[in-house]
């Protein structure tokens, strides 16, 4: 007897399966079975997902909310469920067509949309909140995206960032350590060395706090630097670091950052 949670897994997992068997970007053992546990991931920690969007963004029902970049679509179904007027756009149409199927099968109606990876198909000021997990590292202009966040993002909306830091000693996507030091064309190199061509089958870029905050240039863009903690020497770390201007999370393994654009 399957319970409920080894349920969602077995979905999450089928899903993944089904994307990795339709395309030839995961070249290693690392790469694919990092895919199927993310998804399953995914969906298991959508709840808290959600709470800790609320906690550091706001609250979401009734809002708009795009999803940029939403792959599996497995975290759709959480913000909905949390009162979120869910828009998602995507780039992969074999992802576009798997979260179509996930929602449509779950009785759930979204605003989806295929995009070309840089211009966001909704008007100026329309969302009240945008959130991407592990996309812009996916991206080939990353100013072009940041800006096109701009335009759509509501004066005084918030927006969701959350991008494997370049600095931190394992890449994160192929599981190799420093090589992605080097500059991109190097890396590529060495990781095809090594049997993974996820460079160029994942257009993947590597992005630290500091190259990100430079894309925000010239937008109505600002990082807020939270300094809320558990323990105390958490919150006079983030409070120094915050007094420079530069969010926690530039020092750990995932940047994730909330902007807010400037009223």
């Amino acid at each position: 007897m399957i319970n409920k949670t080894d349920s969602t897994n077995i979905s999450a997992r089928d899903s993944a399966e089904l994307y990795t068997n339709s395309c030839s970007e995961y070249t290693t053992t690392y790469e694919h079975d990092k895919l199927i546990t993310d998804w399953i991931k995914k969906e298991e920690d959508g709840e808290k997902l959600v709470a800790d969007f609320q906690r550091r963004a706001g609250m979401v029902k009734g809002k708009h909310f795009l999803d940029l970049g939403f792959g599996s679509g497995l975290h759709i179904p959480a913000f909905i469920n949390a009162g979120a007027l869910v828009h998602g756009i995507e780039v992969n149409p074999i992802l576009f067509e798997i979260a179509n199927d996930l929602l449509r099968e779950r009785g759930i109606t979204s605003d989806l949309k295929l995009y070309d990876g840089i211009h966001i198909p909704y008007p100026d000021d329309y969302f009240d909140y945008i959130f991407s997990v592990s996309v812009l590292e996916h991206v080939t202009d990353l100013r072009a995206v940041i800006n096109e966040i701009n335009r759509v993002l509501k004066p005084g909306g918030r927006a969701y960032i959350s991008f494997p830091n370049r600095w931190a000693p394992r890449e994160t996507h192929t599981g190799f350590w420093l090589i992605h030091y080097f500059p991109r064309h190097i890396a590529d190199y060495l990781f095809r060395m090594f049997g993974s061509s996820a460079v160029k089958e994942l257009n993947l870029h590597f992005i630290s706090y500091f190259s990100f905050r430079r894309a925000l240039r010239g937008t109505h863009l600002q990082i807020i630097c939270e300094i809320d903690a558990s323990t105390r020497f958490r919150y006079f770390f983030k409070k120094i670091l915050a007094n420079m201007n530069i969010h926690f999370s530039s020092v750990l393994k995932t940047v994730m950052v909330i902007l807010e654009k400037e009223i």
